[in-house]
């Protein structure tokens, strides 16, 4: 059985069967930010650049949220040459990826704190966009601003490999990202 079957199988468990102890409830999330690199693999140099996310999913009694989300990641950074001339380098990033989300603390009526975790896969498009894993852990304020809708604050640590199957170029990045979105629930 290949891994794309049990995938499936499991997203469809997830995400179809109806259980009676939860409500089908839906979430739907959609932000922009920063991203900060802050270390990379071998001799590239460091990228920053900015994200946009599209998550949508189940909410289960507002406690935890999962589902499935796309993004568009764009890297930017400068270089040196062999010949002592600069360059400037971008590299795109497509990933899709499963979103969680748990709220741990509320600090007021109106606010409260939670976590997030995603993983995922960036596949190669093209010339421009770069393949590669993804990951992404962090910290989330949510301020109410309408009955079920939240400004949401996100801050935290990233991991994006990237993957070129035309130049064979393979190198990792690490860093951080700040995020300011509309949250749904």
């Amino acid at each position: 059985m290949n891994k794309y079957t049990l995938i499936t199988a499991f997203l469809l468990f997830c995400f179809c069967f109806p259980t009676q102890a939860q409500r089908r409830g839906t979430y739907t999330l959609l932000q922009a930010g920063g991203i900060f690199g802050m270390a990379t693999s071998a001799d590239q140099p460091v990228m920053h650049g900015y994200q946009f996310q599209f998550a949508f999913g189940r909410n289960f009694y507002d406690r935890m949220y999962l589902g499935l989300g796309i993004g568009n990641d764009v890297y930017r950074g400068r270089g040196t040459l062999a010949d002592g001339s600069r360059s400037t380098r971008r590299v795109n990033t497509l990933p899709i990826f499963a979103d969680f989300r748990v709220p741990i603390a509320g600090v007021s009526a109106l606010g409260r704190f939670g976590l997030l975790a995603n993983a995922g896969y960036a596949p190669s498009i093209g010339a421009d966009y770069f393949k590669g894993f993804v990951a992404k852990a962090g910290i989330t304020y949510g301020h109410m601003l309408v009955g079920g809708s939240d400004l949401l604050f996100s801050t935290g640590y990233g991991f994006q490999q990237f993957d070129s199957r035309f130049s064979g170029n393979s190198f990792h990045q690490h860093s951080i990202f700040l995020t300011v979105g509309l949250f749904v629930h």
